[in-house]
């Protein structure tokens, strides 16, 4: 009787967590990782999509090209409907809350004209990078117009500079943060007045060295023929709880398409995954999708996470703090879960949201018991508590033995314990050298100070047997010499 209460509940728990969490092998894609090898490696689904919402399951009428979406603090989704000219705000229920298609400036009813960026603030204030008009919108929470921010004005720009603000950010400050087309200067930066303090950030390029060298050796004429070694455009950008401006740029000359700026402007983001996060680390060599990953936009997920959006192959990258790849999920097609031409990605929670602005919709995915446990065990380790980490990462080697991240994240968990011993074993199955040699070098200290008696004690009795070596030799010499004279 008992074994079969037993039974029943264990069938019972099952069905409950496979009715809260979506089955990795339903995925309408291939899921993988990269190996330290670089090679693909397939991996249970991390997420899946459970709903998919456009305007007419909203009732507001069909999108048309929409261009961003932004989820707010309270969970409101802030949809940018470009084509319309409008933005459609979802509660927490998936439902369409307001439509705000036009507002009050002066005596006058003022719209947008193709927007390209959004961005709330925590008391609700939306801004809107209102691309062709110009200028940059801020609403009040209540749909009615605060300020118009214009073109920024200073010595520095250009005389054909036109102002095109497509991407748009905020920071606790209320600095104003801007991605602008064709600004090949950094990321412009208002103050909370609105008013232009400087240019953060630059892209880095990319130089082919054979280029480089026939600029040396070319005329003037012919270096005017040539392709400038300019900067690239930034295409967008994040801010995280830190005031650090996340940024990623299209350009395939660019060395780094992923950048995370300090308040200097300096990238200091952590490369000490496998490969840089550059998407795709296999790539068709010919074909349409061929060459690198094209990255559209980037989304903060917290816990020192973030993930990137390749429009090129309909991908969602995500990364932890060390720039380690933790999953991905995505590709091109017309069913659920799969992107005609993916524009923006963000987060509610643990659910991740993409807007496809080929297909006029956002789909919403929820992690799978694999994704929960990757995104749970990062947490942990990022709040400090390393038993909880470290048993998020087991399970996640219960679902699949082969992710070598996890034996990363596990190694990593010992170590702030200062297990080094147990570290270094992790390390070497996930092959993170970096970790391995840090553990190894405390691992080290440990021994010597464990047995300081022992070895101090042999190194005191070697010192004085060199010592003494001398004197014993010439004593056995002066023996054999007596010895040989009493012979003779």
């Amino acid at each position: 009787m008992i074994t079969r209460r037993i039974a029943i509940f264990l069938i019972f728990v099952i069905l409950f967590t496979a009715s809260r969490v979506p089955s990795a092998s339903a995925a309408p894609y291939d899921s993988y990782n990269y190996s330290y090898w670089g090679e693909s490696v397939p991996s249970p689904a991390a997420y899946l999509p459970s709903r998919v919402i456009d305007g007419n399951r909203l009732g507001v009428g069909t999108f048309r090209e929409p261009e961003d979406l932004f989820v707010a603090e309270d969970g409101q989704v802030y949809i940018l409907d470009s084509g319309n000219n409008r933005i459609v705000q979802l509660n927490g229920q998936w439902e369409a809350e307001r439509v705000i298609s036009s507002f009050l400036n002066g005596s006058e009813q003022d719209t947008f004209n193709k927007p390209q960026g959004i961005y709330v603030t925590k008391e609700g204030n939306i801004y809107v990078a209102d691309t062709e008009n110009q200028r940059i919108v801020e609403l009040n929470a209540d749909g009615t117009l605060a300020r118009i921010i214009g073109a920024p004005e200073s010595d520095v720009f250009r005389e054909q500079f036109r102002f095109f603000p497509r991407k748009i950010a905020l920071d606790k400050a209320g600095r104003i943060y801007a991605a602008g087309r064709g600004v090949f200067e950094g990321i412009i930066e208002f103050d909370s007045d609105g008013v232009f303090s400087r240019f953060t950030g630059t892209n880095r390029v990319r130089v082919n060295p054979i280029d480089y060298l026939w600029k040396r050796i070319a005329t003037d004429a012919q270096r005017d023929r040539m392709v400038r070694f300019i900067p690239v455009e930034f295409n967008n950008l994040d801010i995280d709880e830190e005031g650090f401006i996340y940024t990623t740029t299209a350009e395939l000359n660019n060395a780094q398409p992923v950048q995370r700026l300090n308040p200097k402007g300096t990238d200091v983001l952590r490369r000490n995954g496998y490969f840089p996060q550059v998407g795709d680390v296999e790539v068709a060599p010919t074909g349409r999708m061929s060459g690198p990953s094209v990255f559209i936009d980037v989304n903060v997920n917290g816990y020192g996470m973030y993930s990137v959006l390749d429009s090129k192959r309909s991908r969602v990258f995500t990364y932890n703090e060390d720039g380690d790849l933790l999953y991905t999920f995505g590709q091109p097609g017309n069913q659920a879960g799969t992107f005609r031409l993916p524009v923006a990605v963000d987060n509610v929670g643990d659910m991740m949201l993409v807007l496809d602005k080929g297909a006029n919709a956002v789909t919403v995915f929820e992690p799978t018991l694999f994704g929960a446990n990757v995104n749970a065990a990062v947490r942990h380790y990022f709040d400090g508590n390393e038993d909880a980490s470290a048993e998020a990462w087991a399970e996640v080697l219960r679902l699949n033995a082969n992710y070598e991240i996890a034996y990363i994240g596990i190694g990593k968990a010992l170590y702030r314990q200062g297990r080094n011993a147990e570290a270094m074993e992790y390390f070497l199955h996930g092959n993170e050298r970096e970790y391995y040699s840090k553990a190894f070098t405390k691992y080290r200290k440990e021994l010597l100070r464990e047995h300081f008696g022992l070895v101090m004690t042999g190194i005191v009795l070697l010192i004085a047997a060199l010592f003494s070596l001398p004197a014993l030799i010439r004593s056995f010499r002066r023996r054999g010499e007596a010895n040989v004279g009493r012979a003779l």
